[in-house]
């Protein structure tokens, strides 16, 4: 008894610490940080408590000096612009397409624990939306009457692949999971669609590189702690797929194979969400900020850690890109 005792103080101690990152407001630390929330696997209760303790809201953030900077006409170059414009469009109509598809995945949760949480991740997806409703009205000068009028003029800015994998599969994973809540098949395929992909190889990566390139320059200062605040909620909803699909492989090893079947299906598309418009090679180009090869790499090996902290092989994703 006393071993067990032991053990638990050990177990509560490393979730701690690892989810103790989620309150920095250093992006490479928050994402560094990630791979030990990952592996030391906290529970759906520690992290719907550590949601608890990590609000922020959408008005905390001085926008002041960032609509200075977007208004200066020698700051910012127009390919600069244009290819902020194309980041900051993926990431605001992506929030609202995870809110909106994210409630068949809580109605299939199969725990209340697990369910809890997905709710307080609705409410983030919700209030990321909004920061970006409101950085796009303060800063840079758009006007619409309501946030769909706002998303709708800034739909022309996201590329193909970003709608066929949030249009097309993420709307499918929750179709499917809103038809049959009872479908784990289906909800083990769309938390590692949503969670994995979207969320943990996509969203955290391109993140990472919008904001250390605006710090580097010393733009947006507000932008930059709003979106590390978004971030750190992201990386809680990743260690909630991670451990859940961690636990699913573990209750049936048949799932791995569909996780890794989704994984062969989506990356051909979600790796080409990176691709600016006007580019020559999808697979080989520049940025005003980076080199596509340093976000590829990046990202795979995001995604690798997640896989080997599942239990999975890093080396499916030769066959899966």
């Amino acid at each position: 008894m006393s071993s067990n005792s032991t053990n638990g103080a050990h177990e509560l101690h490393t979730e701690d610490e690892a989810l103790s990152v989620l309150l920095d407001a250093d992006i490479d630390k928050v994402m560094a940080g990630l791979d030990r929330i990952v592996e030391a696997a906290p529970s759906y209760q520690k992290l719907f408590m550590r949601w608890q303790r990590q609000q922020w809201s959408t008005e905390d953030f001085d926008f002041t000096e960032d609509a200075r900077q977007w208004a200066d006409p020698d700051l910012i170059t127009k390919e600069e612009r244009d290819f902020l414009l194309f980041g900051f469009s993926q990431f605001f109509l992506g929030e609202e397409r995870v809110t909106a598809e994210l409630l068949p995945f809580a109605m299939g949760a199969p725990s209340h624990e697990a369910q809890a949480f997905l709710t307080t991740q609705i409410s983030d997806e919700a209030k990321h939306m909004v920061f970006f409703d409101r950085f796009y009205r303060e800063v840079l000068g758009a006007s619409a009457a309501t946030i769909g009028d706002m998303l709708d003029q800034q739909r022309a800015n996201v590329n193909e692949d970003w709608e066929r994998l949030f249009n097309g599969i993420l709307h499918d994973c929750a179709e499917r999971l809103r038809k049959d809540p009872s479908d784990f098949a289906a909800l083990v395929r769309g938390i590692t669609v949503y969670m994995v992909v979207i969320e943990g190889t996509l969203a955290l990566t391109g993140a990472r590189f919008i904001i250390r390139s605006l710090k580097e320059r010393g733009w947006f200062p507000g932008f930059t702690a709003g979106f590390t605040a978004v971030n750190r909620d992201e990386s809680r909803h990743v260690g909630f797929g991670v451990k859940f699909l961690a636990d699913a492989i573990s209750a049936d090893p048949a799932n791995a194979r569909i996780i890794e079947e989704t994984l062969k299906e989506t990356l051909p598309v979600a790796s080409l969400v990176f691709v600016p418009p006007g580019v020559e090679n999808p697979y080989d180009f520049e940025t005003p900020f980076y080199r596509s090869e340093e976000i590829f790499e990046y990202a795979m090996k995001a995604l690798s850690k997640k896989l080997a902290a599942m239990g999975l092989d890093p080396a499916m994703l030769a066959a899966a890109a």
